[in-house]
């Protein structure tokens, strides 16, 4: 399917997430829906783990001190086949706008982080878990399935994708999104802290400067996509919430003013947001201009040698209980977006 629209306007979000607070973290969400749709956006993108925000705390405290946070966090992710969850669909309806949403997904007693592209009419359209938490996250995240790996759709606005932190610098996600022909892309990213908070042997891999001024450019360069890359902000209060009892209170600086937008040759589109800032980073995008780009490198295409080089992407579902399907033969398999009730169709309005 050809985009139906080539050049329209799109917003990331650069904002402190609801921490712990799952009422919350949904009417943010709503509002930055409502203030994207009302501007003419037809995309928005959220950052990894909006709902109920990134557990940051994760890596800086002891066992003891992580299980009444973990605890608060869990009962505030967000479960896909949820009334919170429609609340969104049906606000990305209202306002006709395509949302990339990252959320904390509550699926039986497990956690994933996972992304959604929810469609102007409310419809999921694709459904994705990060393929391996990173480092400390494994302590709170399971990692995604076959069947969850995909991370680009062809919609009206082009061939959309999103990933969600250091997948943005694994080069064979890359590859993947680049093979789907990607247009678009968001690269959403967590709290992460500034430079000036560094001590070896941390390598600087793990700041933000590292992420949002390496990572993502690069990412633009490679695929030669418009790259969103929507980060959350913090305040003095998220940082108390975010803190056990006894420990220092950081300065929320250091986490803040990391969003960035990229075009296909790696060119900074928006001026960099200050540390106090809390909305919308706007862009104009253009499909045609990713032509400029992938005429000199399309590593999906022209500029790839699959006779030599060749990426294998297993996206089957490994179910822990397999059942035998004895009307067709071999084994049924339910996929997981059917499973978590993402496909179920919202209300009429």
């Amino acid at each position: 399917m050809a985009p139906v629209l080539k050049k329209y306007k799109a917003a990331a979000v650069n904002a402190e997430p609801g921490w712990f607070n799952l009422e919350e973290s949904v009417r943010r969400t709503i509002h930055w829906i409502n203030e994207a749709g009302e501007a003419g956006c037809k995309f928005i993108a959220f950052p990894e783990l909006w709902i109920p925000g990134y557990p940051y705390w994760a890596w800086k405290v002891t066992y003891q001190e992580s299980l009444p946070l973990l605890k608060a966090y869990r009962e505030n992710s967000l479960a896909s086949d949820s009334d919170e969850m429609r609340q969104i669909r049906a606000a990305a309806r209202t306002n006709k706008i395509f949302v990339s949403l990252g959320y904390s997904e509550l699926d039986l007693a497990s956690l994933y982080t996972t992304q959604v592209l929810i469609s102007p009419t409310g419809e999921v359209i694709n459904h994705r878990r990060k393929i391996r938490a990173t480092h400390v996250e494994r302590l709170v995240f399971g990692d995604g399935t076959g069947d969850t790996t995909e991370s680009v759709v062809q919609t009206e606005i082009g061939r959309v994708g999103h990933l969600n932190c250091w997948e943005n610098m694994n080069p064979f996600m890359k590859s993947y999104a680049a093979s789907l022909g990607e247009q678009v892309h968001v690269a959403a990213w967590p709290l992460y802290p500034g430079k000036e908070t560094l001590k070896y042997p941390d390598p600087f891999t793990n700041v933000a400067e590292a992420n949002c001024d390496l990572v993502t450019p690069e990412y633009a360069i490679e695929t030669g996509t418009f790259t969103l890359a929507p980060w959350q902000t913090i305040t003095a209060e998220g940082i108390k919430l975010n803190t056990p009892a006894g420990r220092d209170l950081e300065d929320p600086n250091i986490y803040n003013g990391h969003g960035r937008i990229f075009g296909p040759d790696g060119q900074n589109l928006v001026p960099h947001p200050d540390k106090e800032f809390q909305g919308l980073l706007y862009v104009d995008i253009d499909l045609d201009e990713c032509h400029l780009s992938k005429s000199l490198a399309d590593f999906g295409g022209h500029y790839m040698r699959p006779d030599l080089i060749r990426l294998l992407v297993d996206t089957n579902r490994k179910d822990l209980v397999v059942r035998e399907d004895r009307e067709n033969g071999g084994v049924a398999y339910t996929k997981t977006i059917d499973r978590v009730g993402l496909t179920v169709p919202l209300d009429e309005e």
